[in-house]
């Protein structure tokens, strides 16, 4: 009871959390159906579970987006664009300051793929060393707006662990629904971080569904972004500090790029990534869309498959077209936080990625375990399985012609290697001990 009281005090100190008066609603993904933003359900009430909704703005234009990323103290890290998302805080605090990686030029890496140029977004350093804390930082923040104090969600592991860490910061309760097979090194993080975690004794798309079940039943904020759509919001923040980035604040285009690789799982970081370079040409402060590729593993690539048996017209599919087209598997990767075999946010992803001239593809874990060595060793960066899948994908993208000689490639890595490190000690030899002096 002690430590409920302690994390109630910190909740109620937290800075008021206002919504942004540009955000308007939402759009189901496969009817077309929309809200408006006091709607109280996740997704649409005609399609059900399969009917994602998509946040829909006005837009101000470019001059509030640019006053905004260019001054005040709330404009560091993601909050710097809130005019691009649902909600905006009046104060920066610790439960949902995150944001603001540099994107890292990669210049041996490029050489060793045979690349033009390469950057990578390195999400790594984040709270809990994920790309899904700026999600997590956006349910916070909404949460507190709607005065509830209690967040869950299910997660193979990063998604559970933003969570758990920015709940802790902020003096909410977690509840966490996880996979048995789940990493022990993901699963301290949950634990220590004072989560109840409840262990699921089956797969991912399992313990997604009891998730469910008890968000209805408790009255609790889903943190699951292949359900609650204001959390694709947060995460297309890292596509928009890359672009701020690479075209310095907006005046330049010519190191924009003209490629972004991202893993995927449910589908939720390549959508927010094509939706975010949507909007930012749709306001004039680029003068293009990169085309983003989406990478899964070989093992759990529902998505590429359908896309391949596609074979043309991606773009003009209907949302229950897609829907269809795309064939639940039951996953069998090693990067577990993209083993998934039925992709929640697959509609919504396929529409942006398809809208960019983008495409799907897959990669086996053998390319996947390689690449963590090649991004550790010429780019510094230690990645874990599904955090390299996206870098993975490169090699199969130039065969595939989906990358040019000249093209300017940027990719997502989005999570640390230290959160599920087997794989890499497996690509290691370790060296023999040498005895000591005298």
């Amino acid at each position: 009871m002690e430590a409920h009281g302690n994390r109630e005090g910190i909740r109620e100190a937290l800075p008021p959390v206002a919504a942004n008066p540009g955000w308007v609603g939402c759009r189901c993904v496969v009817c077309g159906r929309e809200y408006d933003t006091v709607y109280a359900g996740f997704v649409c009430a005609d399609c059900g579970i399969d009917g994602i909704l998509d946040a829909a703005y006005e837009r101000a234009g470019d001059t509030a987006v640019r006053l905004k990323v260019e001054g005040g103290d709330i404009a560091r890290g993601l909050w710097r664009f809130s005019s691009l998302l649902p909600v905006a805080p009046a104060a920066i605090h610790p439960a949902w300051a995150v944001g603001g990686t540099a994107p890292l030029p990669a210049p041996r890496l490029a050489r060793h793929l045979g690349l033009h140029s390469l950057v990578i977004k390195d999400d790594t350093s984040l709270p809990s060393a994920s790309l899904k804390d700026r999600a997590a930082a956006v349910a916070m923040a909404r949460a507190h707006q709607l005065g509830l104090d209690h967040l869950a969600c299910a997660s193979t592991g990063n998604a559970a662990a933003s969570l758990a860490v920015l709940a802790s910061r902020g003096g909410f309760r977690s509840t966490i629904f996880v996979p048995a097979a789940a990493p022990r090194g993901k699963l301290a993080q949950l634990l220590l971080h004072g989560a109840h975690v409840i262990r699921v004794d089956g797969t991912y798309d399992q313990a997604f569904e009891l998730s469910l079940v008890a968000i209805a039943k408790n009255n609790w904020y889903s943190r699951n972004c292949g359900h609650n759509p204001l959390l694709v919001e947060g995460k297309k923040t890292a596509a928009l500090e890359l672009a701020w980035d690479l075209t310095r604040g907006f005046t330049s285009n010519e190191d924009l790029p003209d490629v972004v690789l991202v893993p995927v799982g449910d589908g939720c970081i390549v959508s927010s990534t094509a939706k975010a370079f949507i909007e930012l040409h749709a306001l004039g402060l680029i003068n293009r869309v990169p085309r983003v590729i989406g990478v899964q593993a070989a093992g759990a690539s529902p998505l590429a498959a359908a896309w391949a048996r596609c074979g043309g017209g991606q773009a003009t599919m209907s949302g229950p077209a897609i829907r269809d087209a795309i064939t639940p598997v039951v996953p069998d990767t090693i990067a577990d936080s993209i083993s998934v075999g039925v992709p929640r946010n697959r509609v919504k992803a396929w529409r942006y990625v398809a809208a960019t001239g983008g495409a799907f593809i897959a990669t086996p874990d053998a390319a996947i375990i390689r690449t963590i060595v090649d991004l550790a060793s010429r780019a510094g960066v230690f990645a874990e399985p599904s955090g390299a899948a996206g870098m993975a994908g490169a090699l199969a993208a130039r065969e595939q012609g989906l990358i040019g000689d000249r093209d300017r490639v940027a990719v997502l890595v989005t999570g640390h290697g230290l959160k599920d490190p087997g794989a890499a000690l497996g690509a290691c030899a370790m060296p023999e001990p040498v005895p000591p002096l005298g």
